[in-house]
């Protein structure tokens, strides 16, 4: 990833294939909403466009889509052929099929444009089918009880032009996506939707498919309460403005998203974070990668081929990952939580199936891994096996097999009173388990058991309750420190890659990265 510098300007294209070149000017008031999670790294400011999603047809101006041709009812756009060129700041409702033809922006650098979509099927054959040059900000509004379908060809006329469009849906400007209607896009020649500025999409339910990027913001990309499936051969989800600091960003609050992606599940240049979202990584090289990943709550599944969380990028001036809450769950053949920076967790419930060879590990940081609550589990290969740092809160055990243990054998802690402290059967095969747990004491002997079954209530593949039977005692182990390094038989050992806090923090990196305010 690259280093960060200062925002792009943005120049207009002269049109070509499906659009015409036309332009008028109007200017709108916008008031301001803003939003925050309780633990913020980055505040999204949601203004009034963002969150309105109504429409009024009597004051609006209705377009109808003919196939080859465009109906055109009131004022501020003009139909030539299969374009829809709109002129001016408005509210634009629109239904119909488009076999080959484009809606395009050009109003004013200062208008808001709202288009609704109220049951469109809408191709273009050689450029973006929808696309906003010129105007302050773009809201594309789904209709309640509308379903929508937007597709582009496999080239662009134009393509290698400074200021091209390179999504199905595209904004040189600010874009918004919101209402409760669906809406489906395939981006056939590069993104599905994209925007050279920030991306917003709030309560929306939109499904993406794209050979390269799904969902791109350029600056920065918002989602609040949105479902999303996204398949895309590259990114699914991505913000890589890499010229200013204070862009490049990715906030989730709140939805549900299902993901398969060939490169990145969700990639932002700076920060991602999390608030409230359920997120299904499905497939991915790696499932969340920015120089800084926040995850304050929502429930997390990731599978990927290299790491599952990977805090990486930037100018390496600071790296984190931070965890504050949630159910986050990973399978990684790479490393499972990765930072270049530091791991901090300080709540939640974490369980990693790591990598099962040993050039990788289900752990991997270089500052410190700072441990002050929540469950965390994590089985993987012992080559690169590191625990919690010694400046933890929160007590560990990491412990090393001399075998490799297979997948589906059941690890089981019980305290000296033979009590259930926590128990787990990773899916993969695995030669080392790190575990740390509110309820770890230091001075305390507990039971290592491998085998066997438990009953009990699982809470996210844990058991914290109930009974294991038919295991087999490997050790008693006592807690002799913040985190304890063991082998199975119980003797004492260090871990391989200095995970004891044997790392020095890089200087000048902040415990809790700076708070942006966007």
């Amino acid at each position: 990833m690259k280093k960060l510098i200062a925002l792009m300007a943005i120049t207009t294209l002269l049109l070509t294939g499906c659009v015409t070149d036309t332009g008028s000017n109007s200017t709108s008031e916008e008031s301001t909403v803003t939003t925050t999670a309780s633990d913020s790294m980055i505040e999204v400011e949601y203004k009034a466009e963002d969150l309105d999603s109504s429409f009024d047809p009597a004051t609006a101006t209705t377009i109808s889509l003919q196939g080859t041709s465009i109906l055109v009812n009131g004022a501020g756009a003009i139909a030539n052929g299969s374009i829809l060129t709109i002129q001016e700041a408005g509210t634009y409702i629109i239904e119909g099929t488009l076999s080959d033809g484009q809606i395009l922006v050009e109003a004013g650098e200062e208008d808001l444009v709202r288009i609704v979509l109220n049951g469109v099927d809408i191709t273009c054959s050689d450029n973006a089918a929808i696309w906003s040059k010129t105007a302050d900000k773009t809201v594309v509004i789904l209709a309640p009880g509308t379903s929508n379908q937007i597709a582009d060809g496999t080239t662009y006329v134009d393509a290698e032009a400074e200021d091209a469009a390179n999504a199905a849906v595209f904004s040189q400007n600010d874009l918004t996506v919101n209402g409760t209607g669906t809406l489906a896009v395939t981006g056939n020649f590069n993104n599905g939707i994209g925007t050279k500025d920030d991306l917003k999409i709030v309560d929306s339910v939109l499904t993406v498919s794209a050979v390269n990027d799904g969902i791109k913001g350029k600056d920065s990309v918002a989602v609040k309460d949105a479902t999303l499936t996204v398949n895309a051969a590259e990114d699914a989800i991505q913000s890589d403005q890499e010229e200013a600091t204070e862009k490049g960003w990715i906030a989730i609050d709140g939805g549900t998203f299902v993901i398969n992606a060939g490169d990145d599940g969700i990639h932002a240049e700076t920060i991602l974070q999390i608030d409230g979202a359920n997120i299904d990584v499905q497939e991915s090289y790696e499932g969340l990668e920015a120089s800084t990943i926040l995850v304050n709550s929502g429930t997390i599944s990731v599978k990927s081929e290299d790491d599952g969380f990977n805090g990486a990028g930037g100018d390496g001036s600071a790296y984190s990952v931070t965890i504050n809450g949630g159910a986050i769950s990973v399978d990684a053949a790479g490393d499972g939580l990765d930072s270049n920076g530091s791991i901090y967790i300080n709540g939640g419930t974490i369980l990693v199936n790591g990598p099962t060879n040993n050039k990788n590990g289900s752990l991997d940081y270089n500052g410190v891994f700072d441990v002050t609550g929540g469950i965390l589990v994590f089985a993987g290969s012992s080559g690169m096996a590191q625990a919690p740092s010694a400046t933890s809160t929160q007590n560990s055990l990491l412990i090393y097999y001399s075998t490799v243990q297979k997948a589906g054998t059941l690890v089981s802690l019980l305290d000296d009173q033979g009590e259930l402290v926590v128990a787990f059967a990773p899916t993969k095969d695995y030669q080392s388990i790190v575990v740390s747990l509110p309820n770890l004491a230091q001075g305390q002997a507990y039971q290592l058991q491998s085998g066997g079954s438990c009953t009990g209530q699982l809470k996210n593949d844990f058991y914290l309750d109930g009974s294991c039977t038919n295991s087999t005692l490997l050790a008693e182990v006592t807690l002799s420190a913040v985190t304890t390094a063991v082998n199975e038989d119980g003797s004492t050992t260090t871990p391989g890659m200095g995970g004891m806090g044997g790392h020095i923090k890089p200087e000048g990196m902040e415990d809790h990265p700076p708070t942006l305010v966007m």
